[in-house]
């Protein structure tokens, strides 16, 4: 072999083909490709092989002696690489493993929960590993198939899907409200007392006359749990801005009240995040598509 020649896989193919078939022509016509080619590829190999592989007759071709030592273990390297293939073909196709998933704490609790359930009934063969967490994790470090997650994440290596937008709303106790006022505009909002979530700068926006508004909120209450500032709320220490799905059940309970319904709060997108190698597989497919599906009107 020449020392800076490389073998060319189709060429090593071809030459298999042909020493399965017996001739050039039936292995061009396995291949689907010209007899020519086939016949070229073979010769290119021998060359760089600096070895003759067959002897070539009228009636066809048989192996030589390093012929067919070269085809039993290059045959075997080729068997090899079909099943690896096969491998690859059964796990983009079959929605079965183990699916490893970061969640919000928030999210996971109030919408996500009953969802994965009804995504392992339809997916029998699906194992789950779920972490609720409201850190984001090193996920390639961490082997996680995916993270969903409200808001923008920096990591420009992960592969991203929006699934919903998340409608934000400012909630607070019948008893606050009462004994505090109640709004009527977001410009009185900072003269009220705020609950604030451990990311929340205290700069509140809301769409005021088809622009965003800002106020700045006062606040001696900070929190990096979502139940926490719930239950802050209900026991009538100030206002808190949440995902509507933590608090609609609360509000058709009369347990707290909408804020300035009329002036939407900024909202944010929920998102799944991936590490690029993990996106292909079928189970991390099938649930990415199932979310949209549940979630794409709106959370």
């Amino acid at each position: 072999m020449s020392e800076h020649a490389s073998v060319d896989l189709l060429d090593v193919i071809s030459f298999i083909r042909v020493a399965d078939t017996g001739s050039i022509g039936k292995a061009a016509a396995r291949l689907g490709i010209a007899k020519s080619i086939v016949s070229r590829r073979v010769s290119r190999l021998e060359a760089v092989l600096g070895a003759q592989l067959l002897t070539r007759t009228p009636r066809g071709t048989t192996l030589t002696d390093i012929g067919r030592a070269y085809h039993a273990r290059a045959g075997a390297g080729l068997t090899e690489l079909e099943s690896a293939q096969e491998v690859v073909n059964k796990l983009t196709s079959e929605v079965s493993g183990l699916l490893r998933i970061q969640v919000q704490t928030a999210f996971g609790e109030f919408v996500l929960a009953p969802l994965l359930a009804e995504f392992a009934r339809l997916h029998p063969r699906i194992q789950f590993d779920i972490r609720f967490d409201d850190r984001l994790a090193d996920m390639t470090a961490e082997a996680y198939d995916l993270s969903i997650w409200v808001g923008a994440v920096s990591d420009q290596t992960l592969i991203t899907r929006k699934l919903a937008r998340v409608q934000w709303i400012v909630v607070a106790s019948p008893d606050y409200l009462d004994a505090r006022g109640r709004p009527n505009n977001p410009s009185e909002m900072n003269s009220h007392d705020a609950l604030l979530h451990a990311v929340d700068s205290g700069h509140w926006r809301f769409r005021v006359a088809g622009r965003w508004e800002h106020v700045r909120m006062n606040s001696g209450f900070r929190t990096s749990n979502g139940q926490m500032l719930l239950a802050a709320a209900r026991a009538d220490l100030g206002m808190a801005v949440v995902p509507k799905f933590m608090v609609e059940d609360l509000l058709a309970r009369g347990e707290l009240e909408a804020v300035l319904p009329g002036f939407p709060h900024e909202g944010a997108d929920l998102r799944i995040y991936m590490p690029p190698a993990r996106s292909s597989t079928a189970r991390v497919r099938a649930l990415v598509n199932f979310l949209y599906d549940r979630l794409a009107p709106g959370v």
